[in-house]
Parts: structure tokens; sequence; C-alpha cells
């Protein structure tokens, strides 16, 4: 495997930044959902200005992902304030984790995700959490090899379409010495 690494996203990023979040929501989604509300989502959740807000936030970080120097996806995790829903000091949320559509299916999905999980070990955090669009079985799937359980839903919208996600979390004390 070529080499693998994270860079933690700067404002000065926020244009590459926006530009790879609308390219892997469009390939995720966009033929799952209805082009009108899909297209005012994109407008309004990968605005500069959302963006730009969400970076200057302390507790949501952002980081690319580079396989063999090449841009290959990124993510987004969320402490305490920056959480979409629980906003529990103890844990991490997965807002987003995409990779690029030419470099899927090289394992680098399971390589973010043991990256997340290191990472709340080492900030202490009990577990990681994020929510899944209950319609995206193939990522169900994945977290579930991964761990990650099913502990409620919650409605997230698309646009004014409503639709449910899937919330599910992962122990990151399990099988250790508490």
């Amino acid at each position: 495997m070529e080499l693998v690494t994270l860079k933690p996203c700067t404002l000065s990023d926020l244009e590459i930044l926006r530009q790879v979040s609308l390219e892997t929501f469009r390939e995720a989604f966009a033929d799952q959902n209805d082009p009108s509300h899909f297209e005012a989502y994109l407008r309004e959740a990968f605005s500069m200005e959302r963006l730009r807000r969400e970076m200057k936030n302390p507790a949501a970080r952002f980081f690319f992902l580079y396989y063999g120097g090449k841009l290959a996806g990124y993510i987004k995790i969320n402490g305490a304030n920056a959480q979409t829903e629980l906003q529990d000091p103890e844990a991490l949320e997965i807002e987003r984790i995409y990779v690029r559509k030419p470099f899927q299916g090289m394992g680098l999905g399971s390589w973010l995700l043991d990256e997340i999980k290191s990472l709340g070990r080492e900030e202490g955090k009990k577990y990681l959490w994020l929510g899944v669009w209950e319609e995206n079985g193939e990522a169900i799937r994945f977290y579930k090899r991964h761990g990650f359980v099913t502990f409620g839903k919650h409605p997230y919208y698309i646009g004014s379409d409503r639709q449910m996600d899937w919330l599910m979390q992962l122990d990151l004390m399990a099988g250790e010495t508490r």
C-alpha cells in the first residue's frame, strides 16, 4: 500500500474542502434524492460561509486523507458543542467520512476509522458515534463490521425532504482495563 496520511485542514484549504465535500456527497447520494431538494441542501450545507464557521469552531476538526500524495478523501469529527446531536464531552462524533471514488475499495475507510479510534482513545473519549442514512446499507454494514451498534434514530433533511438516520456508536473502552 502506498503512503497514507492525514493532514489537518486550515482556513486556507477552504475552497479545496468545499470542492471535495461537494464531489463526494454528490457521488454518494445524488442518485437517491430529488434533484431540487438535493441541490438546495448542497448550497446550504457546503457553502463557503458555513464551512468557514464550522472550521472556526475549535471542537470541530477537518482532515484531508492523502493516498500516495493525492487527495483521497476527508473526515470531519466533532467534540462537545460541535456535535450535531449528543454534545457529549466523553464522545467524538464522526460527522463526515468520505473517500473519493477513484480511491474506494483500497481499505482507506477502515484506515480512517482506525485513526479516529486512536485519536478518540488518546483524547480519553469513551465512545465514537455517527448518524448514517437508513437507506445506506453499504455504510451500515461497514460500520457494523467495525463494531458500531445502533442506539437510536433521528431525522435528517435533504432540502425539505425528511429522511431518517440511524445513530450508531462504538465503545472505545471495550476490552480495555479501566
